[in-house]
Protein backbone atom coordinates (compact mmCIF):
# COMPACT_ATOMS: atom_id res chain seq x y z
CA UNK A 1 0.00 0.00 0.00
CA UNK A 2 2.59 2.72 1.42
CA UNK A 3 4.40 1.54 -2.09
CA UNK A 4 1.44 2.39 -4.13
CA UNK A 5 1.09 5.69 -2.71
CA UNK A 6 4.79 6.59 -3.02
CA UNK A 7 4.55 5.54 -7.25
CA UNK A 8 1.46 7.87 -7.09
CA UNK A 9 3.24 10.32 -5.57
CA UNK A 10 6.26 10.64 -7.74
CA UNK A 11 4.01 10.18 -11.01
CA UNK A 12 2.20 13.33 -10.06
CA UNK A 13 5.73 14.97 -9.22
CA UNK A 14 6.77 14.18 -12.72
CA UNK A 15 3.70 15.67 -14.26
CA UNK A 16 3.71 19.04 -12.11
CA UNK A 17 7.50 18.90 -13.69
CA UNK A 18 6.57 18.48 -16.74
CA UNK A 19 4.04 20.94 -16.85
CA UNK A 20 6.11 23.61 -15.15
CA UNK A 21 8.71 23.26 -18.12
CA UNK A 22 5.89 23.10 -20.65
CA UNK A 23 4.63 26.76 -19.28
CA UNK A 24 7.35 28.25 -19.91
CA UNK A 25 6.79 28.09 -23.50
CA UNK A 26 3.27 28.77 -23.22
CA UNK A 27 1.05 31.73 -22.40
CA UNK A 28 -1.12 29.86 -19.48
CA UNK A 29 -0.41 30.08 -15.74
CA UNK A 30 0.87 27.29 -13.84
CA UNK A 31 -1.71 26.40 -11.72
CA UNK A 32 -4.68 26.14 -14.83
CA UNK A 33 -1.86 24.33 -17.20
CA UNK A 34 -2.03 21.67 -14.06
CA UNK A 35 -5.62 21.46 -13.42
CA UNK A 36 -6.15 20.52 -17.14
CA UNK A 37 -3.55 18.45 -17.02
CA UNK A 38 -4.90 16.33 -14.13
CA UNK A 39 -8.36 16.30 -16.22
CA UNK A 40 -6.77 15.06 -19.08
CA UNK A 41 -4.94 12.21 -17.20
CA UNK A 42 -7.79 11.51 -14.81
CA UNK A 43 -10.27 11.37 -18.14
CA UNK A 44 -7.65 9.02 -19.73
CA UNK A 45 -7.43 6.79 -16.75
CA UNK A 46 -3.56 7.49 -17.19
CA UNK A 47 -3.04 8.13 -13.06
CA UNK A 48 -5.71 6.49 -10.32
CA UNK A 49 -8.36 8.33 -8.60
CA UNK A 50 -6.38 9.90 -5.25
CA UNK A 51 -8.82 10.58 -2.54
CA UNK A 52 -8.63 14.19 -1.65
CA UNK A 53 -9.55 13.97 1.63
CA UNK A 54 -10.43 16.93 4.41
CA UNK A 55 -7.76 15.57 6.55
CA UNK A 56 -5.54 15.31 3.63
CA UNK A 57 -6.11 18.75 2.35
CA UNK A 58 -6.30 20.72 6.35
CA UNK A 59 -3.28 18.83 8.07
CA UNK A 60 -1.19 18.24 5.60
CA UNK A 61 -1.32 20.94 2.63
CA UNK A 62 -3.10 23.72 4.19
CA UNK A 63 -0.74 24.95 6.67
CA UNK A 64 2.28 25.47 4.50
CA UNK A 65 0.28 27.26 1.90
CA UNK A 66 -0.80 29.75 4.64
CA UNK A 67 1.96 30.01 6.29
CA UNK A 68 4.07 31.11 3.57
CA UNK A 69 1.84 33.64 2.26
CA UNK A 70 1.44 34.97 5.86
CA UNK A 71 4.83 34.83 5.93
CA UNK A 72 5.53 37.39 3.05
CA UNK A 73 3.34 39.56 3.35
CA UNK A 74 4.25 42.72 4.50
CA UNK A 75 2.08 43.48 8.10
CA UNK A 76 2.95 47.35 7.39
CA UNK A 77 0.87 46.94 4.46
CA UNK A 78 -1.81 44.57 5.40
CA UNK A 79 -2.50 47.51 8.59
CA UNK A 80 -2.44 50.16 5.75
CA UNK A 81 -5.18 48.70 3.88
CA UNK A 82 -7.08 46.72 6.49
CA UNK A 83 -10.03 48.38 5.89
CA UNK A 84 -11.11 47.53 2.21
CA UNK A 85 -9.16 44.36 2.70
CA UNK A 86 -11.07 43.21 6.07
CA UNK A 87 -14.19 44.21 4.80
CA UNK A 88 -14.19 42.29 1.09
CA UNK A 89 -12.50 39.29 3.04
CA UNK A 90 -15.27 38.80 5.87
CA UNK A 91 -18.40 40.87 4.20
CA UNK A 92 -17.21 38.68 1.03
CA UNK A 93 -17.74 35.66 3.07
CA UNK A 94 -20.92 36.59 4.77
CA UNK A 95 -23.07 37.31 1.63
CA UNK A 96 -21.69 34.87 -0.45
CA UNK A 97 -23.28 32.19 1.99
CA UNK A 98 -26.06 34.00 2.33
CA UNK A 99 -26.64 34.82 -1.64
CA UNK A 100 -25.65 31.56 -3.03
CA UNK A 101 -27.39 29.84 0.16
CA UNK A 102 -30.92 31.81 -0.90
CA UNK A 103 -30.36 31.62 -4.72
CA UNK A 104 -30.34 27.52 -4.29
CA UNK A 105 -32.93 27.40 -2.13
CA UNK A 106 -35.08 29.51 -4.10
CA UNK A 107 -34.46 28.76 -7.90
CA UNK A 108 -33.81 24.88 -7.10
CA UNK A 109 -35.84 24.06 -3.98
CA UNK A 110 -32.17 22.99 -2.17
CA UNK A 111 -32.99 22.81 1.51
CA UNK A 112 -32.02 26.59 2.85
CA UNK A 113 -29.64 24.52 5.36
CA UNK A 114 -28.10 22.60 3.07
CA UNK A 115 -27.97 25.75 0.51
CA UNK A 116 -25.93 28.29 3.35
CA UNK A 117 -23.31 25.32 3.72
CA UNK A 118 -22.20 25.26 0.29
CA UNK A 119 -22.47 29.04 0.71
CA UNK A 120 -20.20 28.92 3.16
CA UNK A 121 -18.27 26.26 1.07
CA UNK A 122 -17.65 28.27 -2.01
CA UNK A 123 -16.60 31.60 -0.51
CA UNK A 124 -13.05 30.99 0.36
CA UNK A 125 -11.01 32.36 -2.31
CA UNK A 126 -7.51 31.39 -3.79
CA UNK A 127 -5.81 33.76 -5.70
CA UNK A 128 -2.42 31.81 -6.62
CA UNK A 129 -2.86 32.14 -10.04
CA UNK A 130 -3.75 36.32 -10.20
CA UNK A 131 -0.75 36.57 -7.99
CA UNK A 132 1.26 34.69 -10.42
CA UNK A 133 -0.43 36.80 -13.00
CA UNK A 134 0.75 39.95 -11.49
CA UNK A 135 4.31 38.91 -10.99
CA UNK A 136 5.26 38.81 -14.23
CA UNK A 137 3.67 42.15 -15.57
CA UNK A 138 4.63 44.14 -11.94
CA UNK A 139 1.22 45.01 -11.30
CA UNK A 140 0.76 47.75 -8.43
CA UNK A 141 1.76 46.28 -5.13
CA UNK A 142 -1.46 47.81 -3.35
CA UNK A 143 -3.71 45.99 -5.45
CA UNK A 144 -1.62 42.32 -4.91
CA UNK A 145 -1.93 43.18 -1.41
CA UNK A 146 -5.80 43.61 -1.79
CA UNK A 147 -6.25 40.05 -3.60
CA UNK A 148 -3.52 38.10 -1.13
CA UNK A 149 -4.62 40.02 2.03
CA UNK A 150 -8.42 39.39 1.28
CA UNK A 151 -7.41 35.20 0.52
CA UNK A 152 -5.48 35.18 4.18
CA UNK A 153 -8.52 36.84 5.83
CA UNK A 154 -11.30 34.83 4.31
CA UNK A 155 -9.95 31.24 3.98
CA UNK A 156 -10.17 30.96 7.77
CA UNK A 157 -13.57 32.90 8.00
CA UNK A 158 -14.98 30.59 5.59
CA UNK A 159 -13.81 27.61 7.28
CA UNK A 160 -15.35 29.10 10.18
CA UNK A 161 -18.79 29.63 8.91
CA UNK A 162 -18.86 26.38 7.39
CA UNK A 163 -18.55 24.58 10.62
CA UNK A 164 -20.84 26.99 12.23
CA UNK A 165 -23.33 26.04 9.43
CA UNK A 166 -23.17 22.23 10.00
CA UNK A 167 -23.52 22.64 13.57
CA UNK A 168 -26.91 24.66 13.04
CA UNK A 169 -27.99 22.08 10.59
CA UNK A 170 -27.02 18.63 12.76
CA UNK A 171 -28.62 20.37 15.96
CA UNK A 172 -31.88 21.76 13.55
CA UNK A 173 -31.65 25.40 15.00
CA UNK A 174 -30.64 28.48 13.67
CA UNK A 175 -29.52 30.80 15.73
CA UNK A 176 -27.61 34.14 14.02
CA UNK A 177 -26.77 35.58 17.27
CA UNK A 178 -25.08 32.47 18.85
CA UNK A 179 -23.24 32.13 15.80
CA UNK A 180 -21.82 34.77 15.50
CA UNK A 181 -20.35 35.10 18.97
CA UNK A 182 -18.78 31.27 18.27
CA UNK A 183 -17.30 33.02 14.91
CA UNK A 184 -16.08 35.29 16.96
CA UNK A 185 -14.86 33.08 20.18
CA UNK A 186 -13.37 30.87 17.74
CA UNK A 187 -11.86 33.58 15.26
CA UNK A 188 -9.49 35.20 18.22
CA UNK A 189 -8.97 31.87 19.90
CA UNK A 190 -7.02 30.73 16.59
CA UNK A 191 -5.21 34.00 16.22
CA UNK A 192 -4.24 34.49 20.22
CA UNK A 193 -2.74 30.14 19.66
CA UNK A 194 -1.12 31.72 16.28
CA UNK A 195 0.28 34.85 17.74
CA UNK A 196 1.69 32.89 20.81
CA UNK A 197 3.44 30.08 18.74
CA UNK A 198 4.91 33.23 16.49
CA UNK A 199 6.14 34.64 19.25
CA UNK A 200 7.86 31.58 21.05
CA UNK A 201 9.21 30.53 17.90
CA UNK A 202 10.64 33.90 17.51
CA UNK A 203 12.05 33.93 20.47
CA UNK A 204 13.98 30.17 19.43
CA UNK A 205 14.84 31.56 16.10
CA UNK A 206 16.48 34.92 18.22
CA UNK A 207 19.14 32.61 20.36
CA UNK A 208 20.29 30.21 16.78
CA UNK A 209 22.14 31.03 13.66
CA UNK A 210 21.67 28.28 11.93
CA UNK A 211 19.90 28.34 8.54
CA UNK A 212 18.48 24.22 8.83
CA UNK A 213 17.54 24.41 12.35
CA UNK A 214 15.98 27.84 11.91
CA UNK A 215 13.85 26.24 8.56
CA UNK A 216 12.74 23.37 10.99
CA UNK A 217 11.60 25.76 13.75
CA UNK A 218 9.01 27.35 11.43
CA UNK A 219 8.04 24.25 9.80
CA UNK A 220 6.95 23.51 13.45
CA UNK A 221 5.83 26.75 13.56
CA UNK A 222 3.28 26.08 10.84
CA UNK A 223 1.74 23.08 11.95
CA UNK A 224 1.51 23.37 15.35
CA UNK A 225 -0.14 26.78 15.33
CA UNK A 226 -2.82 24.46 13.14
CA UNK A 227 -2.78 21.44 15.18
CA UNK A 228 -3.35 23.54 18.81
CA UNK A 229 -5.60 25.91 17.45
CA UNK A 230 -7.71 22.48 16.23
CA UNK A 231 -7.30 20.69 19.66
CA UNK A 232 -8.82 23.64 21.73
CA UNK A 233 -11.63 24.22 18.89
CA UNK A 234 -10.33 27.46 17.46
CA UNK A 235 -9.65 28.03 14.21
CA UNK A 236 -6.16 26.11 12.51
CA UNK A 237 -6.37 28.51 9.51
CA UNK A 238 -6.27 31.97 11.74
CA UNK A 239 -3.71 30.54 14.11
CA UNK A 240 -1.31 29.45 11.33
CA UNK A 241 -1.83 32.97 9.27
CA UNK A 242 -0.86 34.57 12.67
CA UNK A 243 1.98 32.97 13.04
CA UNK A 244 3.02 33.53 9.40
CA UNK A 245 2.71 37.19 10.43
CA UNK A 246 4.94 37.03 13.59
CA UNK A 247 7.75 35.27 11.89
CA UNK A 248 7.84 36.80 8.58
CA UNK A 249 7.87 40.31 9.60
CA UNK A 250 9.63 39.75 13.23
CA UNK A 251 11.03 36.32 13.04
CA UNK A 252 12.98 37.45 10.12
CA UNK A 253 14.14 40.90 9.96
CA UNK A 254 15.16 40.80 14.14
CA UNK A 255 15.98 36.84 14.42
CA UNK A 256 17.76 35.52 11.47
CA UNK A 257 21.07 36.06 9.52
CA UNK A 258 20.76 37.62 5.68
CA UNK A 259 21.78 33.59 4.42
CA UNK A 260 19.01 31.64 6.80
CA UNK A 261 16.34 34.60 5.60
CA UNK A 262 17.50 34.06 1.61
CA UNK A 263 17.66 30.15 2.15
CA UNK A 264 14.33 30.27 3.73
CA UNK A 265 12.55 31.95 1.33
CA UNK A 266 13.94 29.97 -1.39
CA UNK A 267 12.86 26.67 0.76
CA UNK A 268 9.02 27.94 1.14
CA UNK A 269 8.65 28.53 -2.41
CA UNK A 270 9.83 25.10 -3.23
CA UNK A 271 7.48 23.53 -0.52
CA UNK A 272 4.64 25.81 -2.22
CA UNK A 273 5.12 25.00 -5.54
CA UNK A 274 5.34 21.39 -4.44
CA UNK A 275 2.00 21.08 -2.22
CA UNK A 276 0.06 23.32 -4.90
CA UNK A 277 0.85 21.44 -8.00
CA UNK A 278 0.07 18.34 -6.46
CA UNK A 279 -3.38 19.71 -5.08
CA UNK A 280 -4.33 21.83 -8.69
CA UNK A 281 -3.42 18.24 -10.10
CA UNK A 282 -5.17 16.35 -7.71
CA UNK A 283 -8.60 18.50 -8.61
CA UNK A 284 -8.43 17.39 -11.69
CA UNK A 285 -7.62 13.66 -11.38
CA UNK A 286 -10.53 13.56 -9.03
CA UNK A 287 -13.04 15.66 -11.06
CA UNK A 288 -15.25 12.94 -12.56
CA UNK A 289 -16.76 13.46 -15.97
CA UNK A 290 -20.47 12.57 -14.46
CA UNK A 291 -20.14 16.24 -12.17
CA UNK A 292 -21.24 17.79 -15.14
CA UNK A 293 -25.30 16.30 -15.32
CA UNK A 294 -25.43 18.45 -12.61
CA UNK A 295 -25.15 21.06 -14.76
CA UNK A 296 -28.33 23.10 -14.19
CA UNK A 297 -26.90 23.20 -10.78
CA UNK A 298 -23.36 24.17 -11.18
CA UNK A 299 -24.54 26.88 -13.63
CA UNK A 300 -27.17 28.73 -10.53
CA UNK A 301 -24.46 28.13 -8.23
CA UNK A 302 -22.01 30.01 -10.46
CA UNK A 303 -23.74 32.59 -11.07
CA UNK A 304 -24.75 33.16 -7.32
CA UNK A 305 -21.13 33.26 -6.54
CA UNK A 306 -20.21 35.85 -9.20
CA UNK A 307 -23.28 38.32 -7.89
CA UNK A 308 -22.03 37.74 -4.33
CA UNK A 309 -18.87 38.79 -5.35
CA UNK A 310 -20.25 41.85 -7.32
CA UNK A 311 -22.41 42.45 -4.43
CA UNK A 312 -19.15 42.92 -2.00
CA UNK A 313 -16.18 44.18 -4.35
CA UNK A 314 -18.06 47.18 -6.01
CA UNK A 315 -19.46 49.13 -2.71
CA UNK A 316 -16.63 48.45 -0.59
CA UNK A 317 -13.93 49.87 -3.10
CA UNK A 318 -16.10 52.97 -4.52
CA UNK A 319 -16.37 53.78 -0.99
CA UNK A 320 -12.75 53.49 -0.37
CA UNK A 321 -12.42 55.26 -4.29
CA UNK A 322 -10.42 52.78 -5.46
CA UNK A 323 -9.86 53.13 -9.79
CA UNK A 324 -12.34 51.33 -11.31
CA UNK A 325 -9.93 49.19 -13.76
CA UNK A 326 -9.05 47.61 -9.84
CA UNK A 327 -12.84 47.44 -9.21
CA UNK A 328 -12.71 44.89 -12.25
CA UNK A 329 -9.71 42.91 -11.66
CA UNK A 330 -10.69 42.48 -7.83
CA UNK A 331 -14.17 41.62 -8.62
CA UNK A 332 -13.46 38.70 -11.07
CA UNK A 333 -10.16 37.71 -9.34
CA UNK A 334 -11.74 36.14 -6.76
CA UNK A 335 -11.04 32.53 -7.86
CA UNK A 336 -11.95 29.48 -5.78
CA UNK A 337 -9.33 27.00 -5.11
CA UNK A 338 -8.69 23.92 -2.82
CA UNK A 339 -10.75 24.78 0.05
CA UNK A 340 -14.21 24.76 -1.52
CA UNK A 341 -13.05 21.11 -2.35
CA UNK A 342 -11.60 19.90 0.79
CA UNK A 343 -14.81 21.76 2.54
CA UNK A 344 -17.19 19.38 -0.16
CA UNK A 345 -15.68 16.77 0.11
CA UNK A 346 -15.66 16.31 3.94
CA UNK A 347 -19.01 16.82 4.22
CA UNK A 348 -19.60 14.12 1.69
CA UNK A 349 -23.14 15.41 -0.37
CA UNK A 350 -22.83 13.79 -3.69
CA UNK A 351 -24.48 16.98 -5.43
CA UNK A 352 -22.63 19.73 -3.51
CA UNK A 353 -19.37 17.99 -4.49
CA UNK A 354 -20.36 18.12 -8.14
CA UNK A 355 -21.21 21.64 -7.80
CA UNK A 356 -18.61 22.75 -5.75
CA UNK A 357 -16.19 21.35 -8.25
CA UNK A 358 -18.09 22.94 -11.01
CA UNK A 359 -17.57 26.33 -9.30
CA UNK A 360 -14.02 25.32 -8.64
CA UNK A 361 -13.44 24.90 -12.68
CA UNK A 362 -15.35 27.60 -13.93
CA UNK A 363 -13.46 29.80 -11.54
CA UNK A 364 -9.97 28.44 -12.54
CA UNK A 365 -9.98 27.99 -15.76
CA UNK A 366 -12.70 30.31 -17.30
CA UNK A 367 -11.74 33.12 -15.12
CA UNK A 368 -8.07 32.75 -14.73
CA UNK A 369 -7.76 32.50 -18.29
CA UNK A 370 -9.68 35.71 -18.84
CA UNK A 371 -8.35 37.59 -16.34
CA UNK A 372 -4.68 37.17 -17.15
CA UNK A 373 -5.19 38.58 -21.06
CA UNK A 374 -7.14 41.32 -19.07
CA UNK A 375 -4.44 42.45 -16.71
CA UNK A 376 -1.88 41.95 -19.08
CA UNK A 377 -3.60 44.09 -21.53
CA UNK A 378 -4.83 46.79 -18.71
CA UNK A 379 -1.26 47.18 -16.82
CA UNK A 380 1.08 46.45 -19.20
CA UNK A 381 1.64 50.14 -20.34
CA UNK A 382 2.75 51.09 -24.18
CA UNK A 383 6.21 52.01 -23.08
CA UNK A 384 7.03 48.97 -21.22
CA UNK A 385 6.03 46.92 -24.28
CA UNK A 386 8.09 49.61 -26.49
CA UNK A 387 10.73 48.47 -24.42
CA UNK A 388 10.37 44.44 -24.48
CA UNK A 389 10.72 45.12 -28.18
CA UNK A 390 13.69 46.91 -28.13
CA UNK A 391 15.21 44.61 -26.15
CA UNK A 392 13.56 41.63 -28.02
CA UNK A 393 15.44 43.12 -31.20
CA UNK A 394 18.38 43.98 -29.70
CA UNK A 395 19.03 40.52 -28.89
CA UNK A 396 18.10 39.51 -32.12
CA UNK A 397 20.27 41.62 -33.93
CA UNK A 398 23.47 40.38 -31.34
CA UNK A 399 22.36 36.70 -32.68
CA UNK A 400 22.33 37.32 -35.68
CA UNK A 401 25.73 38.84 -35.82
CA UNK A 402 27.45 35.76 -33.63
CA UNK A 403 25.67 33.17 -35.87
CA UNK A 404 26.69 35.04 -39.21
CA UNK A 405 30.23 35.07 -38.00
CA UNK A 406 29.95 31.44 -36.50
CA UNK A 407 28.29 30.08 -39.73
CA UNK A 408 31.09 31.73 -41.77
CA UNK A 409 34.04 29.56 -39.76
CA UNK A 410 32.05 26.39 -40.30
CA UNK A 411 32.07 27.27 -43.42
CA UNK A 412 28.52 27.19 -44.88
CA UNK A 413 28.60 30.97 -45.78
CA UNK A 414 31.23 32.55 -47.57
CA UNK A 415 33.29 35.00 -45.78
CA UNK A 416 32.60 37.70 -48.99
CA UNK A 417 28.75 37.87 -48.47
CA UNK A 418 29.16 37.44 -44.39
CA UNK A 419 31.23 40.95 -44.87
CA UNK A 420 28.57 42.67 -47.13
CA UNK A 421 25.62 41.72 -44.41
CA UNK A 422 27.99 42.82 -41.47
CA UNK A 423 27.41 46.66 -41.81
CA UNK A 424 23.67 46.75 -41.96
CA UNK A 425 23.77 44.47 -38.35
CA UNK A 426 26.26 46.81 -37.15
CA UNK A 427 24.12 49.32 -38.00
CA UNK A 428 21.29 47.79 -36.69
CA UNK A 429 22.60 46.91 -33.37
CA UNK A 430 23.61 50.56 -32.51
CA UNK A 431 20.71 51.65 -32.94
CA UNK A 432 19.02 49.57 -30.53
CA UNK A 433 21.85 49.67 -28.06
CA UNK A 434 21.02 53.59 -28.50
CA UNK A 435 17.48 53.34 -27.99
CA UNK A 436 18.10 50.90 -24.86
CA UNK A 437 20.76 53.22 -23.37
CA UNK A 438 18.19 56.11 -23.29
CA UNK A 439 15.18 54.22 -21.84
CA UNK A 440 17.18 52.83 -18.90
CA UNK A 441 18.14 56.11 -18.50
CA UNK A 442 14.83 57.71 -18.35
CA UNK A 443 13.77 55.81 -15.28
CA UNK A 444 12.79 52.38 -16.91
CA UNK A 445 15.80 50.30 -15.92
CA UNK A 446 15.36 49.71 -12.40
CA UNK A 447 13.89 45.78 -12.83
CA UNK A 448 17.32 45.36 -15.53
CA UNK A 449 19.62 46.60 -13.34
CA UNK A 450 18.30 44.53 -10.77
CA UNK A 451 18.38 41.46 -12.72
CA UNK A 452 21.96 42.25 -13.56
CA UNK A 453 22.97 42.27 -9.78
CA UNK A 454 21.39 39.34 -8.88
CA UNK A 455 22.87 37.67 -11.71
CA UNK A 456 26.35 39.09 -10.58
CA UNK A 457 26.45 38.04 -6.93
CA UNK A 458 24.56 34.51 -7.81
CA UNK A 459 28.28 34.67 -10.37
CA UNK A 460 30.15 35.54 -7.87
CA UNK A 461 28.63 32.97 -4.76
CA UNK A 462 29.09 30.09 -7.56
CA UNK A 463 32.96 30.89 -7.89
CA UNK A 464 33.45 30.66 -3.96
CA UNK A 465 32.10 27.36 -3.92
CA UNK A 466 33.97 26.64 -6.71
CA UNK A 467 36.59 27.75 -5.10
CA UNK A 468 36.12 26.12 -1.75
CA UNK A 469 35.71 22.61 -3.29
CA UNK A 470 38.79 23.15 -5.29
CA UNK A 471 40.76 23.30 -2.15
CA UNK A 472 41.85 27.26 -2.89
CA UNK A 473 39.89 28.60 -0.08
CA UNK A 474 38.95 27.64 3.23
CA UNK A 475 35.46 26.42 4.53
CA UNK A 476 35.58 29.53 7.12
CA UNK A 477 36.40 32.41 4.50
CA UNK A 478 33.84 30.91 2.01
CA UNK A 479 31.15 31.22 4.78
CA UNK A 480 31.53 34.28 5.62
CA UNK A 481 32.40 35.53 1.73
CA UNK A 482 28.73 34.27 1.07
CA UNK A 483 26.98 35.28 4.09
CA UNK A 484 28.27 39.15 2.55
CA UNK A 485 26.94 38.08 -0.84
CA UNK A 486 23.11 36.80 0.80
CA UNK A 487 23.37 39.93 2.49
CA UNK A 488 23.34 41.91 -0.70
CA UNK A 489 20.77 39.54 -2.18
CA UNK A 490 18.35 39.69 0.72
CA UNK A 491 18.70 44.07 0.19
CA UNK A 492 17.98 43.25 -3.27
CA UNK A 493 14.63 41.21 -2.50
CA UNK A 494 13.38 44.17 -0.18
Amino acid sequence: MIEENLVEFIEILMLATAVAVTVKFIRLPYTIALVLAGLFVGLAGLLPEVPLSREIVFFIFLPPLLFEAAMNMDLKELRENFGPIALIAFLGVVVTTTVVGFSLNWILGIPLALALIFGAMVSATDPVSVLATFKSISAPKKLSILIEGESVLNDGAAIVVFAIALEMMLKGVFDPLNAALDFAVVCVGGAAVGLAVGYLAYRILAKIDDALVEIAVTIVAAYLGFVLAERFHFSGVIAVVAAGLILGNYGRDFSMSPTTRVIMLDFWSVIVFLVNSIIFILIGVNTHITIFSAWKEILVAIAAVILARAFVVYPVMTYYRFPNLWKHVVFWGGLRGVIPVALALSFGNQLLSAMAFGVVLFSLLLQGISLEIFVKRKFVSESERELEEIIARYIAARSAKFELMKAVEQGRIVEPVAREMLPNLDAEIEELRSKLEEKIRGGMGSKLRKAAVKYVIDAKKSAVVDAMAGGLVSQEVALEIMRELDSKTAELME
